[in-house]
């Protein structure tokens, strides 16, 4: 599992750097609109909320297991199993699991998120149960992914930096109906 979880924390940068092995399944909406509130440090680079205006709800192409949906910006999406952007200078690739018992998984649920602000990578994760793939940093018990229903609630969702281990705290509720 710990390199199953290594895959989605990593999959957010290489997704953002080249575009992924082509598929047929096209599951992307991109009618969903929907914001995610950010506090913390980084905020002060990064502002204060990101906009998912496009979702991939089909990831197991992307990401390697349908537990997974892939939340991205205005100008990213997700084509045929590659990654399309009109701004690779600017954006996001938020990878959203939360796995059941068939899923056989070490953990409940896992975020790995990569923002792009001008031409800077920002890459963030976390785990329920924290364990050291994720920085030993707990999404909490506010972050769920509900595939049926189609709604990710964030509610003070913690993600570390993996680089400088700042924290950013994630609220709102994306409906992808």
């Amino acid at each position: 599992m710990k390199t199953q979880l290594y895959i989605l924390k990593m999959i957010s940068i290489f997704l953002l750097i080249v575009g992924c092995s082509s598929n047929d399944d096209n599951s992307q909406n991109s009618m969903v609109i929907g914001t995610i509130e950010l506090s913390g440090s980084d905020t002060a680079i990064l502002g204060n909320s990101l906009t998912v205006a496009n979702i991939y709800d089909s990831a197991f192409s992307v990401t390697g297991t349908n537990s997974s949906v892939v939340l991205l910006d205005e100008n990213t999406t997700i084509e045929n199993g590659e990654l399309n952007s009109t701004d690779f200078s600017n954006g996001f690739v938020i990878v959203a699991a939360q796995f059941d018992a068939d899923d056989n998984a070490a953990v409940e649920k896992t975020i790995s998120m990569t923002i792009v602000k001008d031409g800077d990578s920002f890459s963030y994760v976390c785990s329920t149960p924290a364990i050291s793939a994720a920085d030993n940093t707990d999404c909490g018990l506010g972050y769920s992914v509900d595939k049926i229903a189609k709604l990710i609630v964030f509610n003070d969702t913690t993600v570390i930096n993996v680089d400088s281990g700042a924290i950013l705290l994630m609220n709102g509720t994306i409906d992808y109906n």
